[in-house]
C-alpha cells in the first residue's frame, strides 16, 4: 500500500487512516476468530443451547400430566366423587458427568476413563416433579358465563347447565390413597430420570477451559478440539443433517404434462418444536372447464386431513373473508393490475354459489375423513379445527388468527399469480439459503421429545394403576429411567435416529465413528454435513455446487463416487445458528409504527412493505428503509443477536427476518455507509482501523479472561463484523479485498487510480472495477476462506486443475502423520505413527489454524522429475532405498484387541487364564506359550500370526455333550483371542481394568514396525498418487553437480494432462524456502508469481526454472536433459502392500454351499467369475475349467439310481451296499461327481416339486 501516499496529501482529519488496511491485518482477524471459535464450535454451541434450553422447554412441553378418576364407592354416607390427580414437571437440573460405579460409589467421569474402560461419557438429569390432588364439585353455570349453545339449551329446558370446577382435596379425605399421601401438594425435589450422553469440551464437560498443563495431566492432547460423543468407549460424531428450511413459500413450475402449471408450497413447521406438521401446497390447474361453472385457471389448495383439492374462494370464505373484494384485496394489492385481477377471475367464479362462512366450512367439513353419518354442526366444527389447528400451524394454533391466514394464504397466491404471469422467477431448490443444516442440538431435540412422550405416556399407564388398585404412587417405581440412557444410548451408538422399534424407518448413519487416521480428518469429520436423499438418484442438481455455496462449503472436499456433492464440509470461517427467540424482535417492531397484520387495509396502503419473521407474515411498514438500517445498526451493536438475518427484498416489497436454528452464515467486514460516521472512517472505506488491529495484537500478550481482552467479541461490539447467511449475501455488494475496496473508493472520489506499471506479465491478473458498480456494503475478510480443512492444506490450489483438489481432499485424509499427541496413552482400534513427521516447506496460512505445523502427515522429499530406467511408468515413483533405511516414511502400526470377562449365567463368569489342553476344549491352533499365568501377555514379548494373545476360559454346562469329544476332565472351552493371522509385531501396552458391571476388563496393543517397500502407495499434496515401482540405493540413483541424489523420481507424464501446476509451484518455492531457511508461503489468492519466486532462486546461483544438470548414477555421464530437481512435501497413505496380499491353496469354505469362502481377513479363495470363465471357454482349455470350477472348489460325489435318476440310493460304502428303496433297485446305481451347490440346487427343485433326474451313460435312458 505504500505506493498509494501520495494520494492521501489532502485530507488532514482522517491522518490515522494514513496506512490502509493490509493483508497481514486480516489474517490478524483470521487469527482471533479461531482463537474465539476453534474449528468444532458449531457441534459445541449447538449442544450447548440443547442442555441450556431445548431439554428445559421439552420437559415443559409434556409438563403436565393430569388423570381424572371416578373413586371406588364411598365408605358409610359420602357420595361418589370424581378426582383428579395431577403430576407437573419442573425445573430440569443438568449436573457434570459422574458414573456410579459397581460398589455404589459415585465420583467423576473423565473422558479417557471412558475409552479405556468402554463407558459412555454422560451425566444424570434430574427433575423437579410436583404431584397433585383435588375433586370435582358441580354446580350451576351462571346466566352471564354460558356460552350460545348452552343459552338455546338452557331456553329449551328450562334448567341450567352444570359444570364442574375443581377444588382443592381437604386432607381428611384420603380414600384410594395411603396416610402419606394426605396433604394435597407434594414436592418429590430432584428425580433422576435418566443420562445424557454429553458432548466433548461442551459447557457441561470437565475439558471446559483447561489449560494445557491439566489437560496433559487428564491424560487428553491440547490440539483435540472435541465436538464429539463417547457412547460405549467409541468416539462418536454427529454428521450435520442438511434439510429444506420450513415455513417458506416457494413456487414451482410443474413439468408437462400435468393438471397444474405451477404449485406454491410451504412447509409448516412450530418455532420450538422442531417437528413437520403440515404442508400446503397451491396448484394453479392448467386452463380447462371447472366442475363448478368457472372457466379458465383456478387455483386449487390441498388441506391436511381433506381427501380433494378445495377451491381457493372457497378456503377464503371458510377463513371469515367472505366478500369477493376482501378476498381480491387479500390477493392482489394493487386494485390496477388488470392482469392479476383477470386471472383471479375463474377462481370468483369457481366460488360464486358458495356465499358465506358456515356454507364454506360444511363444504370443507364434508370432504374430510370421517364424512359418514356426521351431523352438520360437527362437521363444520371440524373444518373450523383444522383451519385453526392444522393449516398453516406456524403462524398460530390459537382461535382468531383466521384474519392473517387469510392475508397469509392470499400472499401465497399473489406468488403464485406473479409467477404464472412471469414476473418473477420460480424459487430454486438448491439455494443453499433456503436450507438448514441440523445439528447436535435439533437432532438431540428431535430424539428427546420422543423419548419423554413415551416417558410420561408410561408414567401415565403407571398412574392409572396405582389409582384402580389404590396403591401408593412411588415416583422412583413411574419413572423407568432406562428409556431415556437407552434410548440416546441406542442412536448415538447405532446411527439409527429415530425409535429402536422403528429402525427401518429412521435415517441411517447420523451418527458415525470418530476418523482418527490423522488430525485433518479428524477435524474434516466433525465439519461434514450430509443431504439425506438416496445416494442411488440419477438427479444431478442437488448434488451440483451452486452459487451460495459460495464460502459456506468447500468446493473441493466432497467424496467422488455415489455420495459426491450430497456429502459436503463446511468452509472455515463457516458458522450455524443455533436459534434466537423472535418475540423481542417483533416486539421492537411493533413499537416502531409497524402496522399489525389484524388491522392492515391493503387499499390504503398498496405499497407497505410486508414485515415477516421466521416466514410468518406480522405485519406492515411503510418506511421500510429506515426500518432496515435501525434494525441493521442494533445488530451491529450486539443487541439484537448477531445471528439474525435481515433480508430486505426491494422489488417485492419484503422485509424478512430469519432467527432460527440452522442457517449457514459468514462473517465480513462492514463498510461505512454514512458521510459522518461514528468510528471516523471516510464513506466507503472499512470500518476496521488500525486501532482495532493494535488492540488484537496486545491481545496476545493478554489471557481470554482479562478485562482489558479485546479479541473477535470485541470486533463484533464495534460493529466491525458482520454475519451473513445466504440469503441476506444477495441483498450486498462485497467486495473482495481492502486493496481493491481502497482503489474502487479513490476512483469514486476522482482521485488518481495509481496505476500499476510494473513489467511483470504473469501477476496474478485484477479484476477491472466495475465502473457500473453503486457501492460496495461488505468486504471479504480473506478470499482463501472459502476452502474446508483439506483443501487448505494444499499449496497454490488456484493453480490445480480441479478435481485434483478434490482428490488430494480425499488422500489428505488417508495420509500418515500424528493423529493425536497423546497416542501412547490411548487404545484405538488402530493407528498409524509416522516416525519423523516434518512440517512443509511450502505452508499456507490457514495450516497455522489446523495445527498442520504441529502434527504434520509427511515428509519433505527431495523430487526429480524424470523418466529413469522405466521403473516409474504409469503413476509409479522410484524410491531411494538408502532413505528408507535411514528412516524415511518409516512408520509405526498399533492395533489393539480387547476382551472381557462376559456373564453367561446368573453367576458363572467367563475368567481369564491360560488354558491347558488337559481340561479345555476346543483350543485353538496357535500357541499360549507366551501368555503369562494370568491368561494375558507381558508388554515387549515379540508375537506373530494367531499366537494367543489373550488366554480366556468359559465354563461348560455339565449336561453338554460338546458332539462326543468331552471326557470327565474338561470343564472348560477356549475363548481366547489370538493375533490376526497376517500381522505381527510386539506387545506394546495391555491395560486391565474393570467395565460398570465390575467385570474385568483387558485391552492389548500390538505394535509394528512398517518399512517403504515395493507396492506402498504415496502422493505428494495435489492428487499426484503412486506406489513404489523399484528401490535403488543411493549409488544408483542419479545426482546433481553438489552430490544430492532425490528421494523419489517421478515420471514426466504425470504433469501435462493432469495439469497440477501448483506441484511445480510448490517444488520451486520450497527450494527457495531451503536456501533461505524460511517457510515458504502457499496460500492461495496471494499475489506470490512463479517470477518472483524464479528471481530468488536465481539469487541463490540456481537455474531460475528449477532445472539441474544430473548424472547418470551407474555410469557417471552427464543426462542428456536437464532434470526438474527440489523438496516436495509427499504423504505416506495408509494402503500398504503387506495389508493387501492374499493367496490361498486350501481354507475354510462355505457351510451351505460348500464353497471356498470369500474375503482376506478369513483366508477365502479368489474368485474365478464369469468372465474369467469365458476367457477359458474362449482358449479352449477345457481341463482347467473343470479344474478351477469343479475340483479346487466345491467337487462332491452322490450315488444315483440309474432307474429313476434320482439321488435317493442309500450307500454304504464300507459295507459296499447300495439300495435305492422307492425302485427297490440294489444294482443299478452310479456314484457321479457334481459340485456340491449342482446336488443343493437339485434338492432345492425337489422341495418345489420338481424332479430332476440325473441318468448315466449305462442308465440307457435316451434323451432325445
Amino acid at each position: 500500500m505504500a505506493d498509494y501516499d501520495e494520494g492521501y496529501e489532502y485530507e488532514e482529519d482522517y491522518a490515522e487512516t494514513e496506512e490502509g488496511i493490509t493483508p497481514e491485518d486480516c489474517w490478524t482477524v483470521i487469527s482471533s476468530f479461531f482463537e474465539k471459535k476453534g474449528l468444532v464450535s458449531q457441534q459445541i454451541d449447538s449442544f450447548d443451547e440443547f442442555t441450556s434450553t431445548t431439554v428445559q422447554s421439552l420437559i415443559d412441553e409434556y409438563s403436565h400430566l393430569s388423570l381424572d378418576q371416578n373413586n371406588p364407592p364411598a365408605i358409610g354416607d359420602r357420595e361418589i366423587q370424581l378426582r383428579r390427580y395431577e403430576i407437573k414437571f419442573g425445573n430440569v437440573l443438568v449436573t457434570r458427568p459422574t458414573i456410579t460405579e459397581n460398589d455404589g460409589s459415585i465420583k467423576n467421569l473423565l473422558p479417557y476413563e471412558c475409552r479405556d474402560r468402554n463407558l459412555t461419557y454422560s451425566c444424570p438429569l434430574y427433575v423437579k416433579i410436583t404431584k397433585k390432588v383435588s375433586i370435582a364439585v358441580d354446580e350451576e353455570v351462571p346466566l352471564h358465563e354460558m356460552d350460545d349453545d348452552q343459552q338455546d339449551e338452557y331456553a329449551r329446558t328450562q334448567e341450567p347447565p352444570r359444570r364442574i370446577r375443581w377444588e382443592d382435596e381437604e386432607a381428611e379425605s384420603g380414600a384410594g390413597l395411603s396416610d402419606k399421601d394426605k396433604n394435597n401438594e407434594q414436592m418429590r425435589d430432584m428425580v433422576f430420570i435418566g443420562k445424557l450422553p454429553i458432548m466433548v469440551k461442551s459447557e457441561i464437560c470437565h475439558l471446559r477451559n483447561q489449560d494445557d498443563e491439566s489437560l496433559f495431566l487428564l491424560n487428553e492432547c491440547p490440539y483435540d478440539q472435541g465436538g464429539y460423543f463417547i457412547i460405549n468407549g467409541s468416539e462418536k460424531v454427529l454428521i450435520a443433517q442438511e434439510r429444506s428450511a420450513a415455513n417458506i413459500v416457494q413456487v414451482f413450475k410443474k413439468a408437462q404434462p400435468s393438471p397444474d402449471l405451477f404449485v406454491a408450497e410451504i412447509r409448516s413447521a412450530l418455532e420450538k418444536g422442531s417437528r413437520l406438521i403440515s404442508s400446503l401446497q397451491l396448484k394453479l390447474k392448467a386452463k380447462g372447464e371447472s366442475a363448478r361453472g368457472g372457466y379458465g385457471q383456478t387455483i386449487h389448495t390441498t388441506l391436511p386431513y381433506i381427501k380433494a383439492d378445495i377451491p381457493i374462494g372457497i378456503v377464503f370464505r371458510a377463513l371469515g373473508t367472505v366478500s369477493d373484494e376482501d378476498i381480491l384485496n387479500a390477493i392482489c394489492y394493487d386494485r390496477n393490475d388488470t392482469q392479476m385481477l383477470e386471472m383471479l377471475r375463474p377462481c370468483i367464479e369457481e366460488a360464486f354459489c358458495i356465499q358465506d362462512r358456515e356454507v364454506a366450512l360444511d363444504f370443507i367439513g364434508k370432504r374430510g375423513n370421517n364424512t359418514h353419518s356426521v351431523s352438520r354442526r360437527d362437521r363444520v366444527r371440524a373444518a373450523k379445527d383444522i383451519l385453526q389447528k392444522e393449516m398453516l400451524p406456524h403462524i398460530s394454533q390459537k382461535e382468531g388468527c383466521e384474519t392473517r391466514k387469510a392475508f397469509f394464504l392470499g400472499y401465497m397466491v399473489h406468488k403464485l399469480l406473479q409467477c404464472a404471469l412471469g414476473r418473477r422467477d420460480t424459487d430454486d431448490r438448491d439455494h443453499f439459503g433456503k436450507k438448514r443444516l441440523d445439528l447436535a442440538g435439533p437432532l438431540l431435540g428431535k430424539l428427546f421429545r420422543n423419548i419423554v412422550r413415551k416417558l410420561t405416556q408410561d408414567m401415565m399407564g403407571y398412574l392409572k394403576r396405582c389409582v384402580q388398585e389404590s396403591k401408593m404412587f412411588d415416583l422412583t417405581l413411574g419413572i423407568r429411567h432406562a428409556t431415556l440412557t437407552n434410548g440416546l444410548k441406542y442412536s448415538l451408538a447405532t446411527g439409527n435416529w429415530g425409535d429402536q422399534k422403528k429402525a427401518m424407518s429412521s435415517t441411517a448413519g447420523v451418527s458415525q465413528v470418530l476418523n482418527r487416521y490423522t488430525f485433518a480428518s479428524t477435524l474434516s469429520h466433525l465439519r461434514r454435513t450430509n443431504t439425506p436423499i438416496g445416494r442411488d438418484g440419477k438427479l444431478a442438481k442437488p448434488r451440483q455446487l451452486h452459487n451460495t455455496h459460495w464460502g459456506l462449503v468447500c468446493p473441493a472436499e466432497t467424496p467422488e463416487g455415489q455420495a459426491c456433492g450430497l456429502v459436503k464440509n463446511l468452509a472455515l470461517m463457516c458458522y450455524v445458528s443455533v436459534g434466537t427467540p423472535a418475540e423481542p424482535i417483533i416486539e421492537f417492531m411493533i413499537a416502531r409504527n409497524m402496522e399489525v397484520l389484524e388491522e392492515y387495509e391493503p387499499q390504503k396502503h398498496p405499497n407497505a412493505t410486508k414485515i415477516f419473521v421466521n416466514g410468518t407474515w406480522v405485519g406492515v411498514h411503510s418506511d421500510p428503509k429506515h426500518l432496515v438500517s435501525l434494525v441493521q445498526t442494533l445488530r451491529r451493536k450486539n443487541i439484537i443477536s448477531y445471528e439474525v438475518s435481515l433480508v430486505r427484498d426491494i422489488r417485492d416489497r419484503e422485509f424478512k427476518i430469519f432467527s432460527d436454528a440452522g442457517r449457514v452464515m459468514r462473517p465480513l467486514f462492514v463498510v461505512e455507509q454514512n458521510e459522518k460516521s461514528e468510528y471516523g472512517v471516510p464513506k466507503g472505506s472499512l470500518v476496521l482501523t488500525k486501532q482495532h488491529i493494535q488492540k488484537l495484537i496486545d491481545d496476545q500478550a493478554l489471557g481470554p479472561w482479562d478485562e482489558r481482552y479485546f479479541g473477535w467479541d470485541g470486533l463484533m461490539k464495534s460493529g466491525v463484523i458482520e454475519y451473513l447467511d445466504a440469503e441476506e449475501e444477495e441483498t450486498v455488494m462485497i467486495c473482495m479485498t481492502p486493496e481493491d475496496l481502497e482503489q474502487y473508493r479513490l476512483q469514486k472520489e476522482g482521485k488518481a487510480v495509481p496505476e500499476d506499471n510494473s513489467e511483470d506479465l504473469h501477476k496474478r491478473l485484477k479484476t477491472k472495477i466495475n465502473p457500473t458498480t453503486h457501492m460496495y456494503t461488505h468486504c471479504e475478510i480473506h478470499p482463501s476462506m472459502l476452502l474446508g480443512i483439506c483443501a487448505s492444506i494444499i499449496p497454490f490450489p488456484d493453480h490445480n486443475q480441479s478435481p485434483r483438489n478434490t482428490y488430494q481432499s480425499a488422500m489428505g485424509k488417508q495420509a500418515m502423520g500424528v493423529y493425536l499427541t497423546n497416542y501412547s496413552r490411548r487404545m484405538d482400534t488402530m493407528a498409524n505413527i509416522l516416525y519423523y513427521p516434518q512440517k512443509p516447506l511450502a505452508t499456507t496460512r490457514s495450516m497455522e489454524f489446523l495445527k498442520f505445523r504441529e502434527l504434520p502427515a509427511g515428509q519433505n522429499a527431495i523430487v526429480a522429475i524424470a523418466c529413469y530406467s522405466g521403473y516409474n511408468q504409469e503413476d509409479s515413483v522410484i524410491m531411494n532405498q538408502s532413505s528408507i533405511d535411514r528412516g524415511l516414511f518409516r512408520s509405526l502400526f498399533f492395533r489393539s484387541y480387547t476382551d472381557s470377562e462376559k456373564r453367561v449365567g446368573i453367576n458363572i463368569v467367563e475368567t481369564f487364564e491360560k488354558p491347558f489342553r488337559s481340561d479345555t476344549l476346543r483350543l485353538k491352533h496357535g500357541t499360549y506359550d507366551k501368555l503369562d499365568d494370568d491368561g494375558i501377555i507381558a508388554p515387549g514379548i515379540r508375537v506373530s500370526g494367531e499366537d494367543i494373545i489373550i488366554g480366556k476360559t468359559s465354563p461348560i454346562n455339565p449336561d453338554n455333550q460338546e458332539l462326543g469329544q468331552r471326557t470327565q476332565a474338561h470343564v472348560k472351552r477356549d475363548a481366547s483371542t489370538p493375533l490376526r493371522s497376517t500381522e505381527s509385531g510386539i506387545i506394546d501396552s495391555v491395560v486391565l481394568t474393570t467395565n460398570q458391571d465390575g467385570l474385568r476388563y483387558v485391552k492389548v496393543r500390538v505394535r509394528t514396525t512398517k518399512i517403504p517397500q515395493i507396492g506402498d502407495k504415496f502422493a505428494s499434496r495435489h492428487g499426484q498418487k503412486g506406489t513404489i515401482g523399484v528401490t535403488y540405493r543411493q549409488e544408483d540413483m542419479p545426482f546433481t553437480r553438489e552430490g544430492l541424489t532425490p528421494d523419489i523420481i517421478i515420471n514426466p507424464h504425470a504433469i501435462p494432462s493432469r495439469m497440477t501446476i501448483a506441484h511445480l509451484i510448490e517444488c520451486l518455492l520450497s527450494k527457495v524456502a531451503t536456501l533461505k531457511g524460511l517457510e515458504g508461503d502457499a496460500t492461495p489468492f496471494t499475489d506470490v508469481t512463479v517470477d518472483s519466486v524464479s528471481a530468488l532462486l536465481r539469487e541463490h546461483g540456481y537455474q531460475s526454472r528449477g532445472f539441474e544438470i544430473m548424472y547418470h548414477g551407474h555410469t557417471g555421464r552427464k543426462l542428456r536433459a536437464q532434470v526438474f530437481f527440489g523438496p516436495t512435501y509427499y504423504q505416506r497413505l495408509r494402503h500398504m502392500v503387506d495389508d493387501k496380499i492374499h493367496a490361498r491353496a486350501r481354507g475354510p469354505v462355505q457351510i451351505m454351499t460348500r464353497q471356498p469362502v470369500e474375503g482376506r481377513a478369513r483366508d477365502g479363495g479368489l474368485r474365478f467369475g464369469e468372465m474369467e470363465r469365458d476367457c477359458m471357454i474362449a482358449h479352449g482349455a477345457a481341463a482347467f475349467l473343470k479344474e478351477r470350477l469343479f475340483e479346487v472348489s466345491d467337487a462332491f460325489r452322490v450315488h444315483i439310481c440309474e432307474i429313476c435318476g434320482l439321488m435317493t440310493p442309500i450307500a454304504n460304502l464300507t459295507k459296499q451296499s447300495f439300495e435305492c428303496r422307492p425302485c427297490k433297485n440294489k444294482t443299478k446305481i452310479a456314484q457321479v461327481h457334481i459340485p456340491y451347490a449342482a446336488k443343493l440346487l437339485f434338492q432345492e427343485l425337489a422341495a418345489m416339486n420338481i424332479a430332476s433326474r440325473m441318468f448315466t451313460d449305462r442308465s440307457g435312458v435316451s434323451i432325445r
